[in-house]
C-alpha cells in the first residue's frame, strides 16, 4: 500500500496580499502522513498546530495550507519538494519562509522529546532562523505543548527580524498611537526574574521606548514605569503570551490585571521562570 505524504502550499487571494505591501510570507510545513502509525504520538502534529497559533497571536499569519498529495519514498517516485515551494512563492508579494517543525531527544536513559523548529528561505536556501526548547517532561500535557510552541514561535519571530524579514503589518507602522506610561508591577518575581522579563519585554514587544524603576521594596515585588506606543490591551496580550512560554498556566501559577494604565502581573513564588541569567 503506499502511503502519501503531503506538503502545505499556501493559497491566500492575492489582491489582499498587496494591499499588505511586502509582508514575507510564513508556511508551517506539516508532518508526512508516513511519520505517524498507529503507535506513534501525534505530538508533532499538536506542535504544528499550537505553533500557528503562537503566531496568530504575534500578529504573524501563516498561509492557510492546500494539501498537495504527493506519493512516498517507498512508492519509487522522487518529489522536487524544493521545487513546489518555490512555485508557491511565485504566487505571493515577499518572501516565502518554510517553518520545519522537529524534535530532538535529551541523552537520557528515558528520553524527553525536545521541540526545535527551523526556518528556510525558499527563495535563497538559506538557513534563516533555528530554534529549540525545554524538554517535554508530559508530552501528553497541553500546556506544556503550548508553553514551548510559544516560546519557539517567540524566538523565531525575534531571529527573523534580526535578518531583515518583515513578518507582520505591524513593523510597517507603529504601534497604538500616543506613548503612554503603564504602571507595571511585578509581584511574586525574584530579581533574575524579573531582569528576564523586563528585557523580554524591552527587546521583543514593539511600541517600547523606556523603562523606569519606581520601587522595589522586597525582593519579589517590583514596580515599573512602562513606556510605549502600544495599545494597554496588547500589553495585556503579550505578557498573557510570554507567561505561557515560561510555562506558568494562566490563572493558575499567575495572573495579569489590568486597568487603565496600571498592570499587574502575578506570580506563585514557588513556581520558577528558568533563565539562563540564573541557572547557567
Amino acid at each position: 500500500m503506499v502511503v502519501g505524504v503531503v506538503i502545505a502550499g499556501g493559497l491566500v487571494n492575492l489582491p489582499a496580499l498587496a494591499d499588505q505591501g511586502d509582508i514575507d510570507n510564513v508556511i508551517i510545513l506539516p508532518t508526512p502522513l508516513s511519520d505517524i502509525g498507529d503507535t506513534t504520538s501525534p505530538l508533532q502534529k499538536r506542535l504544528e498546530f499550537a505553533i500557528g497559533e503562537a503566531m496568530i497571536d504575534l500578529g504573524i499569519l501563516p498561509l492557510a495550507p492546500d494539501f498537495l498529495s504527493i506519493p512516498s519514498v517507498e512508492s519509487g517516485q522522487q518529489t522536487d519538494i524544493p521545487g513546489v515551494l518555490r512555485t508557491i512563492a511565485a504566487q505571493h508579494a515577499g518572501r516565502l519562509l518554510a517553518v520545519e517543525i522537529n524534535l530532538l531527544s535529551t541523552a537520557e536513559h528515558e528520553p524527553h522529546p525536545i521541540p526545535a523548529a527551523s526556518v528556510i528561505d525558499i527563495g535563497t536556501g538559506r538557513l534563516v532562523a533555528r530554534t529549540s526548547t525545554l524538554p517535554l517532561l508530559e508530552p501528553d500535557d497541553r500546556l506544556e505543548i503550548t508553553a514551548s510552541a510559544a516560546a519557539l514561535a517567540r524566538a523565531l519571530a525575534r531571529q527573523l527580524e534580526q535578518n531583515g524579514y518583515v513578518m507582520s503589518a505591524a513593523a510597517r507602522k507603529p504601534w497604538g498611537g500616543r506613548a503612554t506610561d503603564y504602571r507595571v508591577a511585578l509581584e511574586g518575581f525574584d530579581l533574575c526574574e524579573r531582569r528576564e522579563l523586563l528585557t523580554t519585554m524591552e527587546k521583543e514587544f514593539p511600541g517600547f521606548l523606556s523603562l523606569e524603576l519606581v520601587k522595589a521594596p522586597n525582593p519579589t515585588f517590583a514596580v515599573y514605569v512602562y513606556r510605549s506606543t502600544a495599545t494597554g490591551q496588547r500589553l495585556q496580550k503579550w505578557l498573557e503570551q510570554l507567561m505561557v512560554s515560561y510555562r506558568i498556566a494562566p490563572y493558575a501559577s499567575s495572573r495579569i490585571l489590568a486597568k487603565d494604565s496600571s498592570i499587574r502581573v502575578l506570580k506563585d513564588r514557588s513556581h520558577k521562570i528558568y533563565s539562563p541569567l540564573c541557572d547557567a
